[in-house]
């Protein structure tokens, strides 16, 4: 199935995709999709910082960044809406009654599901295109996968252990924390579907790790050498 915000694109240009026959190709771009209880912006932190740590040794004044809440901020603002009530249309939770009133009133303002995903993909498309950057969620794996350079991660765990690890972090209880990560990865996978329905996992990702038998030294450390061979430092 095409990729429909490329789609979109192409449509919005009013042409067909063309190679990049500039000095300067896009990216790099490292995109980390997770599981819910899989800490990847903690992943994604450590990495910016190590790979601007190798970075300065070799002299490289442009700095690597992470993104992850800014994804939606910065959507939200070219929407003119909140960012609390961006994530909740784009994931298609059930707003309280207040905030559909809201809508109500200002229906000529309020943007479409498919809008709102594609002003989403801009933003990481732009930012991916832009380079040195990591990228948190959001279906980044698939909105940037006609970037050749890139590399996508997928982090996860076996159910029980996220549970586990969500109660240590939340506080909340076992069966709601179950609850939770169940739903989660259902609203993340429907958000992917938007982009790319029905693709296996194996068409998006160059790296699956399970976080269950990894600490995030050793993640960082596994990253950094497919980096590195990559050569995107």
């Amino acid at each position: 199935m095409d990729n429909l915000f490329l789609k979109y694109m192409k449509e919005r240009s009013g042409q067909k995709k063309q190679p990049d026959t500039s000095d300067t190709l896009p990216g790099p771009v490292i995109t980390i999709s997770r599981e819910y209880g899989c800490h990847g912006k903690r992943i994604a932190e450590r990495l910016a910082a190590l790979l601007n740590m190798k970075a300065s040794k070799l002299g490289v004044e442009k700095q690597w960044r992470w993104i992850s809440k800014e994804i939606l901020e910065r959507s939200a603002k070219e929407l003119k809406l909140t960012p609390s009530l961006l994530k909740d249309l784009s994931d298609k939770k059930q707003t309280s009654f207040f905030e559909n009133l809201a809508l109500f009133f200002s229906e000529a303002y309020y943007p479409g599901d498919a809008k709102i995903k594609n002003t989403i993909a801009k933003f990481i498309h732009e930012e991916a295109a832009e380079g040195c950057v990591i990228i948190v969620g959001r279906a980044g794996e698939a909105i940037t996968k006609d970037i050749k350079q890139s590399f996508h991660i997928k982090l996860e765990a076996p159910l029980d252990w996220r549970v586990k690890s969500v109660v240590e972090n939340s506080g909340v209880s076992a069966g709601e924390a179950r609850k939770t990560c169940i739903e989660q990865d259902k609203r993340r996978e429907k958000f992917r579907d938007y982009f790319e329905k029905d693709r296996p996992d194996v068409d998006f990702f160059d790296l699956r790790i399970n976080t269950k038998s990894m600490n995030d030294d050793e993640i960082v450390d596994l990253l950094l050498s497919v980096i590195d061979s990559r050569g995107f430092l």
